[in-house]
């Protein structure tokens, strides 16, 4: 055999090698072109997940600022509430102590005072029942029993008994 022969066969066998070679390193590119298909497929799938996330992420952001508002409404209205309360249990504070002066003072009177001030004002009357009623108010338990309590006292005794 001689030299060219030989070298010819080896070029042969290379080149049925680099075929072979060849044809596998295609299919694997062709399983890549597939998988570039499906990645790109997935990015654009990602793309509109995302676009989606940032809409919904406006939306909540508007929400949210739009209940921090109306808290934040709220939270002045209580806060003025407050302030209202606050003065109204001042003044409540203010007019019990006033009643309670004006009881020691009708404590103090002599019985003299009391007897003529009763005989000429009913309105004098029924404060002192009220009076006697706010510092005992089993005193007048045996009249209410017996039904020797007017209407208006009986209203009156009712709308006391209501603000305690």
């Amino acid at each position: 055999m001689t030299l060219p022969l030989i070298a010819d066969a080896l070029v042969a066998l290379l080149l049925i090698a680099t075929i072979a070679y060849v044809l596998r390193l295609n299919s694997r590119l062709g399983v890549l072109r597939e998988d570039k298909a499906k990645l790109e497929e997935l990015i654009r799938g990602l793309t509109a997940a995302s676009e989606s996330a940032r809409a919904g992420i406006a939306g909540l952001r508007s929400a949210a600022e739009e209940s921090g508002k109306e808290l934040q409404k709220r939270v002045a209205a209580g806060h003025s509430l407050r302030d209202d309360l606050t003065y109204l249990i001042e003044r409540g504070g203010s007019v019990a102590d006033r009643l309670e002066g004006t009881i020691r003072a009708r404590r103090e009177q002599p019985a003299q005072a009391a007897g003529e001030e009763r005989a000429s004002d009913p309105r004098a009357v029924a404060r002192e029942k009220v009076t006697a009623l706010r510092l005992d108010p089993e005193a007048d338990a045996p009249a209410r029993r017996s039904g020797q309590i007017s209407r208006a006292e009986r209203n009156l005794l009712r709308a006391l008994g209501a603000r305690r």
